[in-house]
C-alpha cells in the first residue's frame, strides 16, 4: 500500500518533478559509489539516412556536457543534432577559412582535417535552437507531433513511444495550439534531461534501460510503499510497450526505456492525484461509485 502511518501521501506526487525528486534525494546512490565514475558502455551509432529526414537527437542529463572524443577517419556521424552539434555555418558555426572565390579545384584540396572534438547540448537555447529547427520540417516555426517525436530518442536511438511524445505536449503546450513553440521546447528540453539524470542515477547496471529491481528502487526514493507484485504488474505495463514497438525481444533490449520509464512515473503520479481527491482521511483506501470511477478513468486518458 502507498500509505502508511509514518509516511505523508501530500509528499507522493513530488517525483513527477524531477528537479525536486533530485533535491529530496539528495546524495542518496542507488549502488556504489564507483559506478557513478565508470564509463557507460558506448551508444550504438545511428544508421546513415538516406531519405534526407534530419537525424534525431537522445536527451542526456546536463552533467554529460563534456567534449566527446575526436571520431575516427572512417567513423560517419548521421545525428548534427545530439550527441554531435550541428554542422559548422549552421546557425553559429566558424565562418569559412577563405573566401569562396578563392577556393581550390577539389582535386588540389587537401584533405579534410578530422572534425574537432564534440559537446552533447545541453539546455542553452542557442545550442538547442538548431535542434527545434532540424525538427521543424514544416518551417512554421512549431513542431506538431509529429516532428516532437522525430526528434526525441533514447539513448540507443529508438523512437520515443507516442504516448510519451503526447504527454509532453500535453505538459508544455501552453496555449493549447497542439504544438510547441520554441520557449516551449526549450523547457520540455530541460525537464526531460533533469529526468535523464535521474534515470541515469537508478540505472545501476549502465545498460541503458531500467529492470524491475531498478524500478522498484526508484520507486521506493520517490516515497512509493507498494507491494512487489504491484510494481511488477506496472513494470510490466510499461516494459512491454518498448518490446511490442521494437519487435521480438532481445536481450539488449530487455527493460524499461527511458520515454517508458519517464511515461510511467508521470501515469503513477496522476493516478495518485486522483486517488488523494476521494482519500480525505489519508488512510490509503476511498469509496467511490461507478461513474465517478469511469469519469476519473476517461480523464487520465490522453
Amino acid at each position: 500500500m502507498a500509505y502508511n502511518q509514518t509516511y505523508n501521501p501530500d509528499a507522493l506526487p513530488a517525483h513527477a518533478e524531477p528537479e525536486q525528486v533530485a533535491q529530496m534525494i539528495g546524495a542518496m546512490q542507488t549502488g556504489p559509489q564507483h559506478h557513478h565514475n565508470q564509463s557507460k558502455p558506448s551508444r550504438p551509432s545511428p544508421n546513415p539516412s538516406s531519405s534526407g529526414v534530419p537525424p534525431r537527437v537522445p536527451v542526456t542529463s546536463a552533467h554529460m556536457n563534456k567534449p566527446l572524443p575526436a571520431p575516427a577517419a572512417n567513423q560517419h556521424r548521421t545525428h548534427p543534432l545530439h550527441p554531435s552539434p550541428p554542422p559548422q555555418n549552421y546557425g553559429f558555426g566558424p565562418p569559412p577559412s577563405q573566401p569562396v572565390r578563392n577556393r581550390p579545384q577539389p582535386s588540389s584540396r587537401p584533405p579534410r582535417s578530422p572534425n574537432p572534438p564534440l559537446a552533447v547540448p545541453d539546455d542553452d537555447p542557442q545550442q538547442l535552437f538548431p535542434l527545434f529547427r532540424a525538427a521543424n520540417t514544416s518551417h512554421t516555426g512549431s513542431l506538431t507531433e509529429m516532428e516532437l517525436g522525430s526528434a526525441l530518442v533514447n539513448g540507443d536511438f529508438t523512437s520515443f513511444h507516442p504516448k510519451t511524445v503526447k504527454m509532453m505536449i500535453r505538459m508544455f503546450d501552453r496555449n493549447s495550439s497542439g504544438t510547441i513553440s520554441f520557449d516551449e521546447f526549450v523547457s520540455l528540453w530541460r525537464y526531460l534531461a533533469a529526468w535523464r539524470e535521474l534515470f541515469d542515477r537508478f540505472d545501476v547496471d549502465r545498460s541503458g534501460r531500467i529492470s524491475l529491481q531498478e524500478f522498484e528502487n526508484a520507486l521506493l526514493a520517490f516515497g512509493y510503499r507498494l507491494s512487489q507484485p504491484f510494481v511488477t504488474v506496472l513494470f510490466t505495463t510499461f516494459e512491454s510497450k518498448g518490446r511490442q514497438r521494437n519487435g521480438p525481444a532481445h536481450p539488449a533490449k530487455m527493460g524499461m526505456s527511458f520515454d517508458l520509464f519517464v511515461q510511467a512515473c508521470i501515469s503513477l503520479r496522476r493516478m495518485t492525484d486522483v486517488f488523494k481527491r476521494y482519500d480525505d482521511d489519508r488512510d490509503g483506501y476511498i469509496t467511490v461509485s461507478f461513474e465517478e470511477f469511469l469519469t476519473e478513468i476517461l480523464q487520465l486518458q490522453d
